[in-house]
């Protein structure tokens, strides 16, 4: 049976303040006596918050969630009900932001009038909403156009937007989360605040009825994003983009909206109709959709500052050389432990999986002169009038609601930029050490997921008998369609090698600038410089990765065995090699190769190799 859901959603619909520190929220048994709210009396929610009830039409033996969200932390605040089944304490858990977040649940709700509200630490109420559970489904009432626009974007929606994204993609930080493809987190109901809001079956039980959501790399965004505006009735736009060029960035044209593009026919459902816009219109958005100047208005995205407040869980990461990420998850530092960025991208291969920032996953460049990369959120939409229309950049600088456009990024320069997401991340200075154990993990977590794109290609080759897979010439290696862009690893490849030079220079760029680190005055810039190789010599020696070889047996390798193959990993992203060459193999290692990509594709490679040997993509003119 499907989930009702309840979100009770918060945010300040004012200006952003920093942010209190996130901390569990626990009550005690005693909390709050006899403060259970009366189903009766006005039920007021403060200036600034905001509630949302989902699904539109709970139902009776539904489960019953309620999320709190807030710009402010509150630490002992808690959400309280009244109704059918009584009343009672329902807090689980919070989490930290902003936005801020609580989560609740009843396993079953009964039919009648539930009441929730949030209490902070004194009793006080924050905010109130109502949720009236049926006995019985109502038939689904969508006709005509199945995206009807209701609202426009504001704070509250884009708390709400931040909260759900966290919670869709959320995951200790000490694991490797990964989907595949995007719908099959959508379609559970123990991550998506929003499954089957709209009351139509749309994202279960049943498969067959349910939302298919398959993007890759640069589309991931845009399909998050519309899929939780198709959800609220919110406005949903994108623009058809050139992919720009090493002289000027990309340029898009009119902004195409979800008004009158989604319609449910006679055999048709909700779910199938979304479906169909994003297969027919959202997937055709690319790289270069992202890759826009920085103050251009005619634009999906627009760069904003560096900071916490500003860096939220749904923003999105340009990198300029053709990939997409979005935040999800923060980490917050404490005394004993560093603080984390995670965040989600899609892959060739249709899968969606997890990663931490830093400079070897999230490659930027402060050069805009080709397309300005960095951190991007959405331009929001307003209806007006009738119409769906994008706020400019001189609406969004007067506005309070949103970030404004910031080109902060791009003027400290490369090393800049990463020393500012450094502070955002860790506002205490790591020492040297430290800092170094998160970049090595990073590290291993890059090589971990090497791992998985190789084994697809290998899998996908058995599947077709060995048949080679056309090449691309020149820079469109790294940006095609087909079977190449799926299962071959130059961009991966190159990030891989962009990561290694970082771990391995990271001892002498601590000893030429030490002031970024918190370390003791007691130690020699030598002693700390050995200290740091020795650090990354038992990592390297004692993490290892394993890769199944062409005759069936197992290969381990140390993570100190991948970086000694560097250079053989400049020319390891072909699919049409065997699994040994792709990992560097040689000797005793390569001798069950049985496998090699064709002798033009070879010469093409080596015509290559000085892009990767240089750590130097190439633009796509």
């Amino acid at each position: 049976m499907q989930r009702a859901i309840v979100l009770l959603v918060l945010a300040a619909a004012c200006g952003l303040r920093a942010p209190a520190r996130a901390e569990a929220a626990r009550p005690t048994p005693s909390a709050h006596k006899n403060t259970a709210p009366s189903l009766r009396g006005p039920c007021r929610t403060r200036r600034g918050y905001r509630a949302l009830v989902s699904p539109l039409r709970p139902i009776a033996g539904q489960a019953l969630r309620v999320v709190v969200v807030s710009e402010r932390a509150h630490p002992k605040a808690q959400l309280v009900r009244r109704g059918p089944d009584s009343q009672g304490r329902t807090i689980i858990s919070s989490a930290g932001g902003p936005p801020f977040y609580w989560i609740a649940k009843i396993a079953r709700a009964r039919s009648g009038r539930y009441r929730f509200t949030l209490l902070d630490h004194r009793g006080r109420s924050l905010a109130c909403a109502h949720a009236r559970v049926r006995r019985r489904k109502k038939l689904d009432n969508f006709v005509g156009d199945a995206w009807p626009v209701e609202r426009s974007w504001d704070r509250s929606m884009e708390n709400l937007y931040a909260t759900w994204v966290a919670v869709l993609f959320d995951a200790p930080a000490g694991e490797r989360p990964s989907w595949t493809p995007l719908h099959a987190v959508l379609r559970d109901p123990t991550r998506n605040l929003l499954y089957n809001h709209l009351g139509a079956d749309e994202d279960g039980p049943r498969a067959n009825k349910a939302v298919v959501a398959t993007p890759d790399c640069a589309d991931l965004p845009y399909y998050v994003r519309a899929y939780f505006a198709w959800k609220l009735r919110l406005p949903f736009g994108y623009r058809k983009c050139d992919r720009g060029n090493s002289r000027r960035p990309a340029r898009c044209g009119p902004l195409q909206t979800n008004e009158g593009q989604v319609l449910v026919g006679a055999k048709s459902t909700v779910a199938k109709a979304f479906s169909h816009f994003l297969r027919r219109k959202v997937s055709y958005v690319h790289s270069g959709s992202g890759r826009t100047a920085p103050q251009d208005e005619q634009s999906d995205l627009y760069p904003v500052a560096l900071t916490r407040q500003t860096l939220r869980p749904g923003t999105v990461y340009v990198d300029p050389y053709g990939h997409l990420l979005i935040i999800a998850k923060w980490v917050p530092q404490t005394a004993s432990a560093s603080g984390a960025m995670f965040a989600v991208d899609g892959h060739p291969d249709l899968s969606v999986g997890r990663k931490r920032f830093w400079k070897g996953a999230f490659l930027f460049s402060a050069n805009t002169r080709g397309g300005a990369g960095g951190f991007k959120v959405f331009r929001p939409l307003a209806l007006r009038d009738g119409a769906v229309v994008a706020l400019t950049n001189e609406e969004l600088r007067r506005s309070r609601d949103f970030p404004r456009v910031s080109s902060q990024q791009y003027s400290a320069g490369d090393d800049g930029f990463y020393e500012r997401m450094d502070r955002v991340i860790n506002p205490r200075p790591l020492s040297a050490p430290d800092a170094y154990r998160e970049r090595l993990k990073a590290y291993y977590e890059l090589i971990l997921e090497r791992v998985d794109s190789v084994a697809a290609g290998e899998s996908y080759m058995k599947d077709v008998a060995y048949k080679v897979v056309a090449m691309p010439n020149g820079p469109h290696i790294f940006e095609t369609r087909g079977p190449w862009e799926d299962y071959s690893t130059p961009a991966r490849d190159l990030r891989l090698l962009i990561a290694t030079d970082e771990v391995l220079g990271f001892p002498s760029r601590v000893i030429k600038h030490p002031d970024r680190f918190a370390h003791s005055p007691d130690s020699s810039p030598l002693q700390l410089k050995q200290q740091l190789e020795q650090l990354y010599r038992h990592f390297a020696e004692t993490h290892e990765i394993r890769y199944i070889k062409s005759d069936g047996t197992e290969q381990r390798l140390r993570v100190i065995d991948v970086v000694a193959r560097r250079k053989a990993l400049e020319m390891a992203y072909n699919p049409n090699d065997c699994v040994e060459i792709r990992w560097g193999a040689s000797g005793k290692e390569l001798a069950s190769c049985k496998r090699h990509a064709p002798t033009d594709q070879r010469a093409l490679m080596k015509r290559f190799r000085p892009w990767f040997a240089t750590r130097n993509r190439p633009p796509i003119r």
